[in-house]
C-alpha cells in the first residue's frame, strides 16, 4: 500500500519549499518507507530573457534569435546528398563543445551590423535555473504530491490519519490546500461495496431455498453456517497479515456458495434418512456417515487448486493471494462447520419432534 498527500497550488517553488517541509515533518513516523515528494527531482532550464529594447535598436527580432539557437543547438537542414539508395541530410550546426555552457551560449551569433558580428550575450540575459523535473497537475492545478510506502503490519488508515496530524500546522498561504488523494474513501466504498455483495448473495441464496424447501427451518438452518465460518477467515488474515481487500470480499462471496452448498447436502440427507423411517438421532448419523466422503472431496479439491495461491507462488500471485487465502482457511474451518454445527443446530431445532 501507498501513502499519497497533495498540496496544491499556483507557485512550484512554494510547492516544493512545502513538499520538503512535509517530508521533515512526516519522515519519523514508524511504518514509512521511500518518503519523497514529487519535486525532488532536479533539472536545469537555460533561461534567456531578451532585451526587447536593445534588440529592437539593432533591427532584430525574437523571431531572428530563435533562429540562431536554433541552428546552434539543434541544428538546420541546408541540403542532402544521395548515396547509393540512400538519402542522407545534411545539418549545419555549431559544435557541441562550443555551446556546452550557459556563457559559451553568450557567444552566438544572432546577427551582424556594419561587417560586426552581434552576439546573444548583447541582447539577452542567459542564467541556468534549477527547476523541477515534472509538474504534476489535478484539476488543471500544479499540486507537490508526497509519497511513501507503508510496511507490512501497519494499516494505510491509521499511518494516514497519523500522517494528517503531522501537518495540521503546515504554514499554508491563501490559495494553496492540503489533501489526500482519495485512497481511504475509495478503500472504504470498496469495503461498502463487498458488505453489500455478500449480503445481497445471501440473501438471495435464503430465498431460492425457501422456495425450494417451502419451509424457512431448514433455510435458517443452513445459513447458520455461515457466520461461524468466517472464524477461518478471520484466522487466515490474521496469520499472513493481510488486510480485508476487495479480493478478500470476493473470496468470502466465493466461499459462501461452498459452504451453503455443503450444508445443503447435508441436510437434504438428514430428511432423506427421515423420511425412510429412521428417528432423528440416527437419521443424523447417517447422513453424516453417508455426506462425509462428497463434503471432504469438495473441501480437499478446492484447498489443493487455491494452495499454490494461497502460499503466493508464481508470478503476480499477490494480487489474488488474499481470495486463496480466504477459501483455503475458511473452507478447511468450514468443514468441521458442516459436520458438526449443522447437524447439532438441526438437532436443536427439531426440540420434541426427536424420537
Amino acid at each position: 500500500e501507498a501513502l499519497s498527500l497533495r498540496i496544491a497550488g499556483p507557485d512550484v517553488g512554494i510547492l516544493t519549499n512545502l513538499g520538503e517541509e512535509a517530508v521533515d515533518r512526516l519522515r519519523d513516523i514508524p511504518g514509512l518507507e521511500n518518503l519523497r515528494h514529487t519535486y525532488e527531482s532536479i533539472r536545469e532550464e537555460l533561461e534567456i530573457r531578451v532585451d526587447h529594447t536593445r534588440a529592437a535598436d539593432l533591427n532584430i527580432s525574437v523571431d531572428d534569435i530563435s533562429r540562431a539557437l536554433q541552428v546552434a543547438l539543434d541544428g538546420l537542414v541546408v541540403t542532402d546528398y544521395f548515396e547509393g539508395d540512400q538519402n542522407y541530410d545534411v545539418r549545419l550546426r555549431l559544435p557541441r563543445g562550443e555551446v556546452a555552457t550557459a556563457e559559451a551560449m553568450g557567444d552566438v551569433i544572432v546577427s551582424h551590423r556594419n561587417d560586426q558580428p552581434i552576439r546573444l550575450r548583447q541582447l539577452a540575459e542567459i542564467q541556468l535555473n534549477p527547476t523541477p523535473a515534472e509538474i504534476m497537475r489535478d484539476g488543471q492545478v500544479r499540486i507537490v504530491e508526497v509519497t511513501a510506502d507503508v510496511l507490512e503490519g501497519y494499516s494505510l488508515e491509521t499511518v494516514l490519519e497519523t500522517a494528517k496530524r503531522r501537518l495540521e500546522d503546515l504554514q499554508l498561504a491563501p490559495g494553496y490546500s492540503f489533501y489526500d488523494d482519495g485512497a481511504i474513501r475509495t478503500l472504504k466504498k470498496g469495503r461498502q461495496l463487498g458488505n453489500l455483495l455478500l449480503a445481497l448473495a445471501i440473501f438471495l441464496v435464503f430465498v431460492v431455498m425457501a422456495v425450494q424447501y417451502e419451509s424457512l427451518k431448514n433455510p435458517l438452518i443452513i445459513l447458520f453456517s455461515i457466520p461461524f465460518t468466517l472464524i477461518g477467515v478471520a484466522m487466515g488474515l490474521w496469520y499472513n497479515d493481510m488486510p480485508i481487500s476487495m479480493p478478500v470480499w470476493l473470496g468470502m462471496i466465493m466461499l459462501a456458495g461452498i459452504v451453503v452448498n455443503n450444508a445443503i447436502v447435508l441436510v437434504e440427507q438428514i430428511e432423506i434418512e427421515r423420511e425412510l423411517g429412521l428417528s432423528l438421532n440416527q437419521a443424523i448419523s447417517e447422513a453424516a456417515r453417508l455426506r462425509l466422503r462428497p463434503i471432504l472431496m469438495t473441501m480437499m479439491t478446492t484447498v489443493a487448486g487455491m494452495l499454490p495461491l494461497a502460499l503466493g507462488l508464481g508470478e503476480g500471485a499477490e494480487m489474488l493471494q488474499p481470495l486463496a487465502v480466504v477459501m483455503v482457511w475458511g473452507l478447511s474451518f468450514s468443514t468441521l462447520v458442516s459436520l458438526v454445527l449443522i447437524p447439532s443446530v438441526y438437532r436443536m431445532m427439531q426440540g420434541r419432534l426427536a424420537a
